[in-house]
């Protein structure tokens, strides 16, 4: 994978230049397909429980998504090539902090509760995720009055030891942070894409616009300045590469944020389809396969073995039991949840069950040995094993320009 990996400066910046054009005009094509749909600006997009490790054991976690005015890294570039959360937000109307309120009062009082079985208290809840299909701590997406309304309500429920929100990294300022700590004192966890901490893909593959990887190291710093955790998110296998250097690069960046950025946490991200991404059009095409699960187990070992240690916050996103309290998802595809995808990594359909399960465990112990047990399955592990020697001479550009540029 050598070839693809060069220094920033080695790079030819015409080629460069336009292989980005290439991947951002149809990016931007592929969401002018996006329905702007009438959803009720005072109701969550979602609400679920799942399980999540903290503190030594396995806890229950609530994961509100608010419905909300989307990301401007979306709206303005077209998004990252993996991510269509955009489809959940009303594209032709505005979330207000009137209407934010009224969403997270539903939370509150628990009148969002579209289940039957189960009576909501955050109380119950020691790890709680405020998501927004964006940044949290972008004033453009979400006022930092509401910020603040939610978090001073937060402040209230001493039952809740730990809240996750995400953001982009540049948006993790001073200003955002201290709009935080004005009304709250527990313990807040930040999510950041980094994707990949490699220049050409992340800006080419993943369609990320972060041109300096500096804006994350301020955002660690400035995250622990203020006594928060930081937790990045790596996408493993985007568009453009084979498995192998999707391995390989998703243990390098989880290796670089652990060691040169300084995350608390880490979390790869297995890619899954949604409709109108540039993920999801290459899949049409028939030029890209969701990655192996068998491709995770090599990415957790490699990053123990890069960083020398054994015990690190590591966790595989998408993978957990949950029950969705509010929300369309799980009555087919054609009325599930928006935000939701509809192809999730896998193997083959005689293992691709218990893997999940494995990681499902290993997300409630992060014990690679969870992993591990999982033996090797007759009907696609040597296929597996076979598509990680595929090569690619080509360099980032020239794939790019060969599918995007012949169209």
């Amino acid at each position: 994978m050598s070839h693809l990996f060069e220094a920033k400066k080695e790079i030819n910046r015409k080629a460069f230049e336009k292989a980005s054009t290439l991947v951002e005009e149809k990016i931007k094509s592929l969401r002018a397909n996006t329905p702007n749909l009438p959803y009720e600006k005072t109701k969550l997009a979602e609400v679920e429980i799942n399980k999540f490790f903290y503190e030594g054991k396995t806890v229950d976690r609530v994961m509100i998504v608010l419905r909300s005015n989307g990301c401007q890294h979306y709206k303005t570039n077209g998004g990252c090539s993996m991510c269509a959360h955009l489809n959940g937000a009303p594209l032709m109307e505005k979330i207000t902090h009137e209407n934010y309120v009224m969403q997270w009062n539903s939370v509150i009082d628990g009148s969002f509760n579209e289940s039957a079985t189960t009576k909501f208290n955050l109380n119950d809840y020691p790890v709680v995720c405020v998501y927004n299909l964006g940044s949290l701590l972008n004033p453009e997406e979400i006022s930092f009055d509401t910020v603040k309304y939610i978090f001073a309500s937060l402040n209230q429920y001493k039952g809740v030891k730990k809240v996750i929100i995400e953001s982009r990294a540049e948006y993790v300022t001073e200003d955002a942070l201290s709009a935080i700590r004005e009304v709250y004192d527990g313990i807040v966890e930040v999510g950041i894409g980094v994707e990949s901490t490699d220049y050409l893909v992340r800006e080419l593959c993943h369609h990320k616009a972060i041109d300096d990887t500096k804006i994350i190291t301020d955002a660690v710093e400035m995250l622990h300045r203020f006594n928060m955790k930081a937790l990045a998110y790596v996408n493993f296998k985007p568009v453009f590469l084979t498995e192998s250097e999707a391995i390989d690069d998703a243990i390098k960046t989880s290796v670089d944020c652990f060691s040169k950025f300084h995350f608390d946490a880490v979390s790869v991200e297995p890619t899954s389809l949604q409709e109108n991404s540039l993920a999801n059009f290459m899949y049409d095409l028939g030029l890209y396969r969701v990655p192996w699960l068998w491709s995770l187990r090599d990415i957790i070992h490699g990053i123990y073995d890069g960083t020398g240690t054994k015990k690190l916050d590591i966790r595989l996103g998408g993978y957990f039991d949950e029950e969705v309290l509010s929300g369309s998802q799980g009555t087919g595809f054609a009325d599930r949840n928006e935000i939701f995808p509809h192809m999730t990594s896998s193997n083959c359909s005689h293992c691709t069950n218990e893997f999940v399960d494995a990681i499902k465990q290993f997300n409630m112990t992060y014990d690679v040995k969870d992993l591990d047990k999982v033996k090797p399955c007759p009907h696609c592990y040597s296929l597996w094993e076979d598509t990680k020697k595929i090569c690619d001479s080509r360099s980032i550009m020239k794939r790019i320009n060969d599918i995007l540029g012949r169209m």
